[in-house]
C-alpha cells in the first residue's frame, strides 16, 4: 500500500474494491451548467453506480432528492440517467430522543422515518433504499458490502 493515510482502517480495506467520488453541492440547473454542474456531473459519468446521500435532518429531504436527480437525468447525452442508483438516508441518529452532541442541538428531523420512506419510494426510479448513521457508524459497514456486490455486478454485466 502507498502512503495514504486515513483516521479509518476500514476505508482502506476498501480503498482497492470500490472508486468512489464525492459530487458535493449539486444545485438545481447544473445540467446547463449553473454553478460547477457540468464539472461534477462530467466526473459522474466515470461511475457505474450512482449513491444518492439523502440527509435526513434536510428540510424537504425528498425535494433535495427530486432536485439532484432531476439534473442526473437532464445531463447530456442520457447516460448518467440510465446508471444504477442506490439511495441512502443518513443521519438516522437524528430520530432518537436526545442522542447527539451539544453542536447538534436543533438537529432534527421535519419528517418521521416511515412517511420519508414512503415519500422517497414515491419517487425514486428503483427500490435500492437503505438507512444509516455515519456519526454512529449504524448502517456503514452493510451500505459498503452492499455497495462492493452491486458494483461489481454492474461492472460485470457491461
Amino acid at each position: 500500500m502507498n502512503d495514504f493515510t486515513t483516521g479509518s482502517k476500514y476505508l482502506i480495506s476498501y480503498i482497492h474494491i470500490l472508486a468512489q467520488q464525492d459530487v458535493p453541492g449539486l444545485i438545481a440547473g447544473a445540467a446547463e451548467g449553473v454553478g460547477l454542474g457540468h464539472a461534477f456531473l462530467r466526473h459522474v459519468e466515470r461511475c457505474h453506480v450512482i449513491l444518492h446521500l439523502v440527509d435526513a435532518t434536510s428540510h424537504d429531504p425528498v425535494a433535495d432528492f427530486r432536485m439532484v436527480n432531476k439534473e442526473i437525468m437532464r445531463y447530456g447525452n442520457g447516460k448518467l440517467a440510465q446508471m444504477p442508483q442506490i439511495v441512502v438516508v443518513n443521519k438516522t441518529d437524528a430520530w432518537n430522543e436526545g442522542s447527539g452532541e451539544v453542536w447538534e442541538r436543533g438537529l432534527k428531523t421535519r419528517i418521521d422515518r416511515e412517511s420519508l420512506e414512503s415519500k422517497l419510494k414515491d419517487v425514486m426510479p428503483h427500490t435500492r433504499l437503505m438507512w444509516m448513521s455515519a456519526k454512529e457508524r449504524d448502517g456503514v459497514d452493510d451500505l459498503m458490502g452492499r455497495m462492493n456486490v452491486f458494483v461489481k455486478k454492474v461492472k460485470s454485466a457491461k
